[in-house]
């Protein structure tokens, strides 16, 4: 009973209550989610506010000035392939890219940027851009460095998810790992 004493104070000083149940927004995952769905409505509605999409607007920022594989531009913006298939074909229409055959490989299919969709991307940059500097504004630039080192250490830990796993759980699969 002791030993349960000391846990639920060790708890309480850090805020977070262990014993038995948590708080959603006491854990990382919840508040990496809500921030981004937020964040996420805020870059849509500015990015909309110029004609494009929220998806349009990463792929616009996703694709390389010597082309980027198709098959390498999903992954990248973590979307599934057939998002990404509606996102592009959408892009084509707008005048925004244009599909050729990889030089060295005429199997492969690399998107470019056309002119309209260079200044497009200059757009959705600048706003990233701007965004960004104000984040930095209100949030201090300690705040801000302490944000992006831990969020570069998780996304180091979750390379190798496994370790995340307590050991009285059943390990995933190698598929679950994979499509995470």
């Amino acid at each position: 009973m002791r030993a349960q004493k000391n846990t639920q104070k060790l708890c309480m000083h850090s805020n977070i209550v262990y014993i038995g149940r948590m708080n959603a927004s006491d854990t990382i995952d919840f508040q990496l989610r809500w921030g981004w769905s937020k964040l996420a409505r805020l870059y849509s509605s500015m990015a909309e506010h110029n004609g494009i999409s929220l998806s349009v607007g990463y792929a616009l920022l996703s694709i390389e000035k010597e082309g980027t594989p198709s098959t390498k531009l999903g992954p990248r913006m973590g979307m599934e392939s057939t998002s990404l298939s509606r996102t592009l074909k959408g892009m084509e229409a707008q005048g925004f890219i244009e599909r050729r055959s990889d030089s060295q490989d005429k199997r492969r299919v690399r998107i470019f940027l056309t002119d309209e969709g260079l200044v497009a991307r200059k757009q959705i940059k600048e706003l990233v851009i701007e965004l960004n500097a104000r984040l930095h504004e209100l949030l201090g630039e300690e705040a801000v460095a302490q944000l992006l080192e831990g969020l570069s250490k998780l996304n180091e830990l979750l390379e190798a998810p496994e370790q995340l796993i307590p050991t009285n759980w059943a390990p995933l699969n190698d598929n679950t790992l994979a499509s995470s």
